[in-house]
């Protein structure tokens, strides 16, 4: 089980509102109970399994963090966006990005994982992820949390 440090002040729910206004989404409530109480683990060796792969879990963004993150993912690839939007929430030690993906017309985003090193141009493979360079993590962000664990054969 993952131990997390608890926020000493929530986080208010008009922190959220701001940053859906600017990027054009709804956060998931789950996402939002969730992060508004909690900041990150207490341990640095969490872990999620995805496809029986291990992958680290470091941190999530903040708030102010992701609008930012949303602008620098899209630069210069602005086209991207007609195909659905790409959320960075979180990362890894090598701040690889945990990402809500929101599919056009959809507010139930999926959690995906994709290296830092890959362009839009090399995630998407037409209109659908290139499943070689993008892991498909979890279905919900409950799902997501559930699932992390602690590491201890590091």
């Amino acid at each position: 089980m993952v131990e997390w440090i608890k926020r000493d002040k929530e986080t208010a729910l008009e922190a959220f509102s701001r940053v859906e206004v600017k990027i054009g989404i709804r956060f998931s409530q789950d996402y939002k109970d969730w992060v508004k109480l909690y900041s990150r683990p207490k341990s640095g060796h969490v872990h999620i399994l995805i496809n029986d792969e291990s992958f680290h879990f470091d941190d999530f963004f903040d708030l102010e963090e992701i609008v930012d993150e949303v602008e620098e993912l899209y630069a210069g690839e602005e086209e991207y966006k007609k195909l659905g939007l790409i959320v960075p929430f979180g990362f890894d030690s090598a701040l690889e990005r945990y990402c809500f993906y929101y599919p056009q017309g959809n507010e139930n985003p999926i959690i995906i994982w994709f290296s830092s090193d890959d362009t839009l141009s090399e995630i998407f493979d037409g209109k659908e992820f290139n499943l070689n360079r993008v892991k498909i993590v979890r279905q919900t962000f409950t799902d997501f949390i559930n699932d992390l664990y602690t590491r201890t054969d590091d």
